[in-house]
């Protein structure tokens, strides 16, 4: 058996399952050897961003022969409104879609449904087979219309765990260190709120509510200023589906979302030690006519991140477009766009 994947993150996930498959199983009542190997095979990209199995399978024979291919990839597979964990085509053939197995237990999740792919596949012995119906999943007939079948998740809540798995598969805090220029910029903004007492002044008067509205407001600005002058919030002639589209956004938008949340905490972080270190107890509370504490030094952090971030959007748009989407998409998809921007041009 062989274990095939992209690079990214679907090659940890596939290492977690290469490890942890059995090494026999009960067919017929005899034992039988399994011996399971890795292999990163460069799965060729579609203009959709579908999963074409039979593509994939030609493509991993052209490296290697095995009796049985499990392909993981990052690609979100969906069957009408159900996503799809697991596929399996041909008695050969079987795939793992990481995005439907969500944000936590990832690898665990990955693993129990290469099990279940792999019993459907060589079909184990009853005694040895994990049930057909677990983890609120079950599995049903694929609409392909040629005999496969798909392992399906609850179409409410596996939608919601299919985009957060999306985002994972991101790995938003990438976008951290891509958006370095906006970081700088935010940087020398907050740095304002160390020096001037007026922003000390400012911050001891507002409420806990106004600072919440100034970040959240802060935060939703970088987010925008990041999606929509790179070109990331995708139209109808990028991706014709509406469930794919609003998919993708929603993806696009947890993504960007979680990466400025990212920043604007490390932003925090860095000024608040900053104004510890350089602004002594008996000063503060002279400039803002009262003892002053610990809450004090956390409003103003707040209130200078937030006037910083906004100010890091502005210098977010000199960031280059190709290190945004290397950071915002995983592997897969910005494979897919590159494969689609050379064919365009």
């Amino acid at each position: 058996m062989g274990v095939v994947s992209d690079d990214g993150f679907a090659s940890t996930v596939a290492s977690a399952v290469v490890a942890k498959l059995p090494d026999h199983a009960m067919i017929d009542g005899k034992r039988r050897e399994i011996r399971v190997s890795g292999a990163s095979v460069p799965l060729p990209p579609t203009a959709t961003g579908a999963a074409p199995l039979g593509q994939w399978l030609a493509s991993v024979k052209a490296d290697a022969n095995y009796d049985i291919v499990l392909c993981v990839s990052e690609v979100p597979r969906r069957q009408g409104s159900r996503p799809v964990i697991a596929e399996t085509r041909d008695g050969t053939t079987g795939a793992l879609y990481v995005p439907s197995f969500g944000t936590l237990a990832v690898r665990r999740r990955a693993v129990a449904a290469a099990l279940a792919v792999l019993h459907e596949l060589i079909e184990a012995d009853d005694s040895s087979r994990l049930p057909r119906r677990y983890f609120k999943s079950r599995w049903a007939s694929s609409d392909s219309g040629e005999g496969d079948e798909v392992l399906l998740t609850s179409s409410i809540f596996g939608r919601i765990r299919l985009v957060s798995g999306m985002i994972r598969c991101n790995r938003p805090w990438r976008l951290v260190p891509t958006l370095s220029s906006a970081l700088a910029a935010a940087s020398a903004a907050s740095a304002f709120g160390v020096f001037y007492a007026s922003i000390w002044q400012m911050a001891a008067s507002m409420s806990l509510g106004r600072l919440t509205m100034i970040g959240v407001t802060a935060v939703i600005a970088m987010t925008v200023w990041v999606i929509f002058p790179n070109g990331l919030w995708e139209k109808r002639t990028f991706r014709s589906s509406t469930i794919d589209r609003w998919m993708y956004n929603a993806a696009t938008l947890g993504t960007v979302l979680t990466g400025a949340l990212c920043m604007y905490a490390l932003l925090f972080a860095v000024v608040l030690a900053s104004a510890v270190v350089v602004i002594s107890p008996e000063f503060l509370a002279a400039q803002i006519g009262r003892t002053a504490s610990s809450g004090d030094y956390f409003s103003l952090a707040w209130l200078a991140a937030s006037l910083g971030t906004v100010a890091g959007a502005v210098g977010s748009s000199v960031a280059d477009r190709e290190d945004i989407l290397d950071a915002t998409y995983g592997h897969r998809e910005l494979i897919r766009r590159q494969s689609a921007t050379t064919s365009s041009s």
